[in-house]
């Protein structure tokens, strides 16, 4: 075989490569006409503002009530042991030598366990308000799925500032679902 042949026989090669994946590709590049997805059509679309739930429902207000006072009572803990601590923390300049250390020893251990305790308690305030939470969503969105399967609505929103910026009166039925949730969860 000459080195002029070669050349030739590359290129020959090269071109059948080439019509062959021009003929198997070209499948892949055109759409077929039963491919094509359909987009649902949305008829019927409602919103609900869930913050309103969850503050003007009997349950939201008595939920809220319950925290505040939760609150409350665990920070009339802390305030109590916050003056003693204070108190303690006074007559430190009274003492002298080995009493001193022990006692600026104890006020640092009590001050230790001051901020522990306060982390705890928000936790625990923390934690009933997520459970409080999630309890009235879920309530909330039991409410609206069957109030949107009753009146045939395609897609409910929830109602925020950052995911609705305008909407026509009528779209709105948040007073509804308050009314429906104090119907059916008594506080």
């Amino acid at each position: 075989m000459s080195t002029a042949t070669l050349p030739r026989r590359r290129m020959r090669l090269s071109l059948s490569l080439c019509a062959c994946l021009a003929v198997c590709a070209a499948p892949l590049f055109a759409a077929p006409a039963t491919a094509a997805a359909e987009v649902p059509q949305i008829k019927k679309l409602v919103m609900v503002d869930m913050q309103r739930v969850l503050n003007e429902t009997k349950a939201g207000k008595k939920a809220r009530a319950d925290l505040e006072a939760s609150s409350k009572s665990k920070q009339e803990k802390v305030d109590k042991k916050r003056a003693k601590l204070e108190a303690e923390a006074g007559r430190l300049g009274s003492l002298k030598g080995a009493e001193l250390a022990a006692a600026q020893e104890k006020l640092q251990q009590d001050s230790m366990e001051l901020q522990s305790m306060m982390m705890t308690l928000e936790q625990e305030l923390g934690d009933q308000h997520n459970k409080l939470l999630e309890s009235m969503y879920k309530n909330a969105q039991e409410i609206v799925t069957k109030l949107a399967k009753d009146r045939g609505i395609d897609l409910v929103l929830v109602r925020d500032a950052m995911t609705v910026l305008f909407a026509k009166d009528g779209f709105d039925i948040t007073d509804e679902v308050i009314k429906l949730y104090d119907g059916k969860h008594k506080s």
